[in-house]
């Protein structure tokens, strides 16, 4: 008797290559962990993500640390002025040698005190001496990528055959120089978590980032402080921008000066985790990422760039600290739990081509991405 083999077709998602014709990625991509395992290798360890400011690292042994999921990296500064990367592990017994930022012109093993030079060479290894066929050579950190991009921000990636950033995204790196006024006199702030963890996937709380479709039902303030009328986002190689101008000084959100110097609202999101934003009122820049911790979690982190000796906008903060950043983090939690109802399949985008309010070209754009690099 000849069985019939089962065959198991592979899910795919139903994206169309225009916006206006495509549906989204469909609930089982945000909740099935063997898609959160497929992304580890196709995004995270393939790409770039934002490891510090240009600024901390400027002396030598200057350095900081960085992380995506399980996977922790240092970059540091050189005797020699390079700027390098490094897996944050002790080649002798696997203990991490670095945390935060710091200066270490010799990076030294809590555990068994083996040391390294800043250029990853093996310095010493205690008790060495008196083991046979020892070679240094062979102990020497594992590299990691990295880079300095528009000049401010620092970014690593753990694929040593990686395009350079300055490749893909050198339109974006231009962009920001040229739309954020006194770019070249900002100066970083510490890293900081936004918030408690946000239980969503990574990919919720990259949606939502991606459209202000959601602005005027959800964030009455942000309304009523950015022009949404004349909100405007455009999406292009692994970047997408959403721009719009101010709408009232007097507003729901914060007051902002009628001579403020900057009076636009900026959003810049770089594939896959990293931000670049800008709201009116003084000068200033933030970077956030958003760092998947699980298949269903998400971390929140950012750092603020300032001018020299300017004391921070503390309305503007708490604006963004308590108000939009849990109006944002609980309509993710709440897609989360969506996502995972038997009620639901894949939604339909809804797309304005003139790129205006409604559009959600840019999370369009962003499915796209994933799906290409999950074979979807």
């Amino acid at each position: 008797m000849v069985h019939a083999l089962h065959v198991v077709e592979p899910r795919r998602a139903n994206l169309d290559p225009d916006p206006a014709l495509s549906y989204t990625l469909p609930g089982w991509a945000y909740v099935d962990p063997e898609i959160f395992e497929r992304e580890k290798e196709a995004i995270f360890y393939r790409h770039w993500h934002y490891a510090g400011a240009a600024d901390e690292l400027r002396n030598p042994g200057d350095y900081v640390t960085a992380s995506i999921l399980d996977q922790n990296v240092i970059v540091i500064r050189g005797k020699d002025g390079v700027l390098r990367g490094f897996y944050n592990v002790c080649q002798h017994r696997a203990h991490e040698l670095l945390s935060g930022r710091g200066n270490a012109k010799i990076v030294t093993c809590p555990y068994h005190a083996w040391s390294y030079h800043a250029d990853g060479k093996l310095r010493t290894a205690r008790g060495a001496e008196k083991v046979a066929g020892f070679d240094k050579k062979e102990f020497c950190l594992k590299s990691v990528r990295v880079e300095v991009f528009a000049d401010l921000f620092v970014f690593f990636n753990l694929d040593p055959d990686a395009v350079p950033l300055s490749e893909q995204a050198a339109d974006l790196a231009e962009e920001i120089r040229t739309e954020i006024p006194r770019f070249s006199e900002l100066t970083s702030r510490p890293l900081a978590a936004w918030g408690d963890p946000i239980e969503a996937n990574w990919k919720v709380v990259v949606d939502n980032y991606l459209e202000c479709y959601h602005c005027r039902p959800a964030h009455p303030a942000f309304a009523d402080l950015v022009d949404m009328d004349g909100y405007k986002t455009e999406a292009k190689g692994i970047w997408s921008s959403q721009k719009g101008g101010i709408g009232r000084f007097d507003n729901k959100a914060y007051a902002v000066a009628k001579d403020a110097p900057v009076q636009d609202a900026r959003f810049w999101w770089l594939w896959p985790t990293t931000t670049f934003n800008s709201l009116p009122g003084q000068n200033g820049l933030s970077v956030g990422q958003f760092m998947p911790a699980g298949p269903t979690t998400c971390l929140s982190l950012g750092q603020n760039f300032m001018l020299p000796g300017e004391v921070r906008d503390t309305e503007r903060q708490a604006y963004g600290a308590n108000v939009l950043g849990p109006e944002d983090n609980m309509l993710c939690e709440a897609v989360q739990r969506g996502l995972a109802s038997r009620g639901y399949g894949a939604g339909r985008f809804i797309h304005d081509p003139e790129g205006g309010e409604t559009t959600e070209a840019a999370v369009h754009h962003f499915h796209r991405l994933v799906a290409n690099a999950l074979n979807l």
